[in-house]
Formats: C-alpha cells, structure tokens, sequence
C-alpha cells in the first residue's frame, strides 16, 4: 500500500511542477478518483468543464440513486 500511495503522491507532484510552468493553466483539481466527481444529478458529458464544483453529491447517492454500494457511506 505504501508503494501505492508513494506513486500516486510523487505522480501528482510531477503533474503540479509541470502545471506551474505552464502560463495557460489558472487551475488544477485533485480528486482521489472519478467516483469523486461522478455522482449527481448533473450531466456529464464530454462538452462539460469538470472542475471543483463537480464533487459527487452524497445527498444523491443517499437517495439510491446510484449503483454504488460504497458511495453511501458519504
């Protein structure tokens, strides 16, 4: 597990250093996975903008309203 979180630590540092040489980049958003993201009533769509506002919203998934068993301890 550590090897795992080690990669995935030192992956997004590498992903935050080459973003901060970039001028064009106004924002990044660290999810720990998609199912972070995916969860509400909102279209998701490949002409959406993902951002921060995007968190899964656990009332939905309270309200069964996904096929996720693991979600609902939100």
């Amino acid at each position: 597990m550590v090897e795992i979180a080690d990669t995935a630590v030192k992956g997004t540092l590498n992903v935050l250093r080459s973003c901060a040489k970039a001028s064009s980049i106004r924002r990044v958003v660290v999810t720990s996975s998609t199912v972070a993201l995916t969860f509400s009533s909102r279209d998701f769509n490949p002409d959406v903008v993902v951002d921060e506002t995007w968190f899964s919203d656990a009332d939905f998934c309270r309200e069964g309203k996904v096929d996720c068993p693991h979600m609902l301890h939100l």
